[in-house]
């Protein structure tokens, strides 16, 4: 039974597959995108043309306004000199104060009115909520005092700002400094304009005519922020005006927030995608003969390669249908059951297996119809002798859908795992009794049965002692590790409750902690019951505390603790210890896995615990794990089925 394959029929010639018309027909798409561009190009700057003059108009119009409140602003306070120079400088506060309340109520943004005669303020209208700036000496002041003497040195009004207020907030100072008839310099008059007032109805008149605008006081400092809008797109404003003010230049940028109804990018998206198009169903006609002779010849190539592949394959390969049919099998299939491939025609993939496996192989051969899968069963051969085998089935799509399996001989792999067992098992059983005696009588002697022990033979005894109890835990681990690996151990699930399971664990691990000086602990949590076997369970909580009480500090504390979620109840056992390092976790429940295996490693033991403890669990339908950071302790935990417990439930507390 050979895999059909055929022949690969040679690629013809035709004019569609040379050169020339791809070309041509790039070059024709090349000529489309070019043209589509430059008129795209054109469009564009029309618009933008249009758009910059339609803006700069409509931000002239704010910025005339913007003007026309600040100066009318300014221009009150302006007066105020003029009337302090009338009176040669000498402040009259009764005769004073109606001429500033005219001013104020002249004008709905001036926040007060400061006379700093020598440069100190020493009146302030309205006093309330001013006081802070009473007494301000503007010499003193590092932020304000080059902007005052900008103002005296130039004989100039200055208009600074925003600044940080004495009296608390921010506003725009216009300071005009006060020179008398001789020429004598008086002192100056501070006006402080409420910045928020000013700028009030400019956001809401640049929304009405659909702009974004932006406000800059200090339009040469990179780093200052705007009075008003962002600073983000200064780049691409689409106008910028400048607006005089006493001593210095505010910056007004404004760009349009309209929505575009006709985006550039929308067309261009249009026009390439039209001209991509074209080209591309030009090219696709005229090279589809050649790109279908192309795809014939490499499905014929990958037919080939993969019969080769199937025929040559060191291991039994196989075609079969969903059914477990055969459409092929190669000469190491045939040679493995020492049959052939005639007498394979005559059944199928299910009469080779053991009865009590078929129903198994057939949900498996169902199941590899959406997922691949592999698993272990015996196929019989000629003599009807069973082999064990590794099958691995997937589903392979084509104009004959079909199974592909796959089979090694694992018979040796068996062997050496059985021979390996009963080594362990042997070697095990024959040390276990005499190193029990040997155990036993050894503690006789060190605790003084057959009389007092002389002071140098003492710690010796004693070594000799704890290496023989830790032989014996090690042979018991070895013991437990192969009954699980054969499946001999057996499980007697009964219903306990949790809380009692727990507290046994914790106090018998007393006696193993309190020389160690660590500290264990048991946090309360819900009562529930769980389906268990109670010595099994024993050994793993044993397990994870004294691994715990082993790794943590002197004077540290083991928590022993349970979170229910919905019909799970989780045991989490927390130290205080080194933490578990990342390349020692993917091995951390492996046989034989130590943290430090070298002969100098503090921490004792067999490395067996986590595996032990690993199948325990599993045996007794939970899941294991562990989370832990170097340096900050370790947490092992183990997740059971549980019911909540009622006090009138009759549980075993084994």
């Amino acid at each position: 039974m050979s895999l059909p394959v055929d022949d690969a029929t040679p690629a013809t010639g035709h004019w569609l597959s040379g050169r020339l018309p791809i070309c041509l027909i790039s070059l024709l798409v090349l000529l489309l995108l070019g043209l589509s561009e430059l008129v795209l190009k054109q469009v564009q700057l029309r618009r933008e043309v249009t758009q910059r003059q339609q803006v700069s108009s409509q931000a002239g119009e704010l910025r005339a306004g913007l003007l026309n409140e600040l100066n009318g602003t300014l221009h009150l306070a302006t007066g105020l000199a003029a009337y302090l120079q009338s009176r040669n400088g000498v402040i009259d506060e009764a005769a004073l104060q109606p001429w500033i309340e005219g001013l104020i109520r002249q004008s709905r943004h001036i926040r007060n009115i400061a006379l700093a005669p020598d440069n100190r303020i020493s009146y302030v209208y309205p006093l309330a909520g001013n006081e802070g700036a009473m007494g301000l000496y503007y010499p003193d002041n590092a932020l304000q005092w080059p902007s005052v003497q900008r103002a005296i040195n130039a004989r100039q009004p200055v208009l600074d700002g925003p600044i940080q207020l004495r009296q608390g907030g921010q506003g725009l100072a216009y300071r005009v400094p006060v020179f008398l008839d001789d020429g004598r310099y008086w002192g100056l008059i501070s006006t402080v304009i409420d910045t928020s007032s000013l700028l009030r109805e400019l956001p809401a008149a640049a929304r009405g005519m659909q702009l974004e605008i932006a406000l800059f006081s200090r339009p040469y400092d990179e780093s200052a922020l705007p009075m008003l809008g962002s600073a983000a797109w200064r780049a691409t404003a689409h106008s910028q005006l400048q607006l005089p003010v006493p001593g210095g230049q505010w910056l007004l940028l404004a760009r349009s927030s309209a929505a575009d109804t006709l985006s550039m990018l929308w067309l261009r998206a249009l026009a390439w995608f039209l001209s991509l198009f074209i080209g591309g169903l030009l090219l696709l006609m005229l090279r589809s003969a050649r790109l279908q002779q192309r795809a014939r010849q490499a499905l014929d190539e990958s037919r080939q390669r993969f019969a080769q592949a199937f025929v040559t394959a060191p291991q039994g390969m196989a075609l079969l249908t969903p059914q477990g049919h055969w459409l092929a099998v190669n000469q190491q299939f045939c040679h493995l059951l020492g049959r052939s491939a005639g007498d394979l025609r005559q059944g199928d993939l299910l009469s080779l297996i053991a009865e009590d496996a078929r129903l198994q192989a057939s949900a498996n051969l169902e199941i590899a119809r959406t997922h691949p899968q592999q698993w272990e069963s015996r196929l019989n051969d000629a003599f009807g002798q069973p082999i064990d085998c590794l099958l691995s089935a997937a589903w392979v799509e084509g104009q004959q859908p079909c199974l592909i399996l796959q089979c090694q001989d694992i018979r040796e792999q068996k062997r050496v795992e059985r021979l390996k067992s009963e080594f362990v098992a042997t070697v095990s059983h024959e040390l276990r009794t005499p190193l029990t005696a040997i155990a036993g009588a050894l503690g006789l002697v060190v605790n003084g049965a057959l009389g007092k022990v002389p002071a140098s033979m003492a710690e010796m005894l004693r070594i000799a002692e704890q290496n023989s109890q830790r032989l014996t835990l090690l042979i018991n681990d070895l013991l437990d590790m192969e009954k699980l690996e054969a499946g001999k151990m057996v499980f007697d699930l009964q219903r306990c409750s949790l809380t009692r399971q727990l507290r046994d664990a914790l106090s018998s691990l007393q006696s193993y902690a309190a020389p160690l000086g660590v500290q264990l602990h048991l946090q309360s949590g819900p009562e529930v019951s769980v389906k268990v076997d109670p010595l099994r369970l024993q050994q793993v909580l044993a397990n994870l505390l004294s691994n715990a009480v082993k790794f943590s500090p002197r004077g540290g504390q083991v928590t022993l603790d349970w979170q229910v979620t919905d019909d799970l109840v989780r045991v989490s056992v927390h130290d205080q210890g080194p933490g578990i390092s990342d390349a020692f976790r993917p091995q951390i429940f492996g046989k034989f896995a130590q943290a430090d295996a070298t002969t100098t490693r503090q921490q004792g033991g067999t490395g067996l615990g986590l595996a032990i403890c690993r199948r325990l669990i599993e045996h007794m339908h939970g899941r294991i794990g562990f989370d832990s950071s170097p340096g900050q302790g370790s947490t092992f935990w183990f997740e059971l089925a549980c019911q909540p417990q009622a006090a009138t439930e009759d549980i075993h507390d084994a």
